[in-house]
């Protein structure tokens, strides 16, 4: 699938040429559906954008309803929007909001490891892409998406440019045990006890539990202080953690808390300090 929208500036007429393309990539578990979205009127080989989406969202998500993909692929990056385990066109995206209900941890954090495990077939694929720049290569998310971004990074940083986390990142248990997304009417159970399996997760991958895997990585972590879905302390905690490790480079860390945002949707004031960190670390006008 490839389609293709031409708009025209209001300052120079340049015609401003995005595409849109559907793909499938082989994963370790099951194909990763995934759109990668670009400004075909602008050079490449193009720096690279994976950006993952949160909970119960899906990769359409961040094409044109949300600006995120659009500005980047303005500042000459390629935007890869995956789909997440579980979510829109995987296999099992019909049942979501069923398992979600039945443990929002469980599916939360499996979903989270299952992506961070996908993440070197994306960027071997990527290597591959016509047009790609793979020695310019970010991760970046929200929510979900956040932690998987940190997950990711803690893996593979010496493979990235950056990272940019938004609205989670780290500190899994308390998140579960604190979130509002858990009550009636909405996710449950309404007993917040981690079953052993998810504990064991948790344990896997927490980036909490490795701060040493991140320096000298390029790492954004931004959150709002009006976050109900994962408050913001699991985000200062991780920084917290974080700072020792930079201490040679503090400059490569950058923590910010961003008054009156909430979870959803990021505020400008979010996506500006996220879209600066990107384009600053990954070279782009």
């Amino acid at each position: 699938m490839s389609t293709s929208r031409t708009d025209a500036s209001a300052n120079a007429g340049q015609r401003r040429v995005y595409d849109l393309s559907g793909w499938s990539v082989a994963g370790p578990v099951e194909s990763i559906p995934l759109l990668v979205y670009e400004r075909q009127d602008l050079p490449g080989p193009k720096p690279v954008v994976i950006y993952y989406h949160g909970v119960s969202q899906e990769k359409e998500t961040y094409v044109d309803t949300h600006p995120v993909a659009r500005r980047l692929a303005d500042a000459g990056c390629l935007v890869v929007l995956p789909d997440a385990p579980g979510h829109g066109q995987r296999p099992t995206g019909r049942m979501l909001r069923e398992r979600l209900r039945q443990s929002l941890a469980r599916e939360f954090c499996a979903d989270i490891e299952q992506a961070a495990d996908e993440a070197p077939a994306l960027l071997s694929w990527l290597a591959g892409h016509p047009g790609v720049d793979a020695s310019r290569v970010a991760v970046a998310g929200l929510s979900m998406g956040g932690y998987t971004a940190a997950v990711v990074a803690s893996r593979l940083g010496n493979q990235l440019r950056a990272a940019g986390c938004v609205a989670g990142c780290a500190d899994l248990a308390h998140c579960m045990a604190a979130t509002d997304s858990i009550g009636p009417g909405k996710y449950g159970p309404l007993d917040r006890a981690l079953d052993p399996e998810t504990t064991k997760r948790i344990d896997r991958i927490d980036p909490l539990g490795c701060p040493e895997h991140f320096a000298p990585l390029p790492l954004l972590l931004v959150h709002g202080d009006r976050d109900t879905c994962n408050p913001c302390v699991t985000t200062q905690r991780f920084a917290a953690a974080l700072r020792p490790t930079y201490a040679s480079e503090p400059d490569a860390l950058r923590g910010r808390l961003i008054a009156g945002a909430p979870h959803w949707p990021p505020t400008a004031a979010v996506i500006d300090e996220l879209l600066g960190w990107l384009r600053t670390h990954l070279s782009t006008g």
